[in-house]
């Protein structure tokens, strides 16, 4: 009976060896694709134009931008206050079009992991991975706001008697 306890031991090792090999060999192939992203959005620039065509960006891939062109005729055919909502429209348009390149291009790194358990699965209580990529990819406007824990009512006494909140915790 040891010895099947043993088979059943050893088999099951052994599958949770190749779950974590194909978890490291994952990871690594999303770190060439991560650098390979990063390297790619280095030289990357979008282009938008305001909706009355008189005022173009370029931005690079962080949405910074590099140029703005005005129109010569803009002068004739705007006011002021209409080219400074113009030239804020461009460059919007070009933050939000740099946003959308990132995004495709750091998605492949999602996706090569979709498939493969996440590091909690093989080992309870571990941080996700799959949460980490997330986190980096998803927009600053989409994420949610952390919510407070909530406390019973001696848990929230320590945490005020001891001034854990200083500290952020909790």
């Amino acid at each position: 009976m040891a010895g099947m306890e043993g088979e059943a031991l050893r088999a099951r090792n052994d599958a949770l060896r190749g779950e974590v090999d194909a978890l490291l060999a994952t990871f690594e192939e999303q770190q060439r694709e991560f650098a390979a992203a990063q390297e790619r959005l280095a030289t990357a620039t979008v282009t938008a134009w305001s909706a009355d065509n008189l005022i173009r960006v370029t931005a690079n891939s962080a949405g910074v931008p590099t140029e703005v062109h005005v129109e010569p005729e803009a002068f004739k055919r705007s006011t002021p206050e209409k080219l400074g909502h113009s030239i804020t429209e461009a460059t919007q348009a070009a933050a939000k079009l740099a946003g959308e390149e990132a995004r495709r291009a750091f998605g492949a790194v999602e996706r090569l992991g979709a498939d493969i358990p996440d590091l909690p699965d093989l080992v309870p209580g571990a941080p996700s991975i799959k949460d980490l990529v997330r986190t980096l990819l998803e927009p600053e406007s989409e994420r949610a706001e952390p919510q407070p824990a909530e406390l019973d009512p001696e848990d929230e006494a320590e945490y005020y008697r001891n001034r854990t909140y200083l500290e952020g915790g909790k």
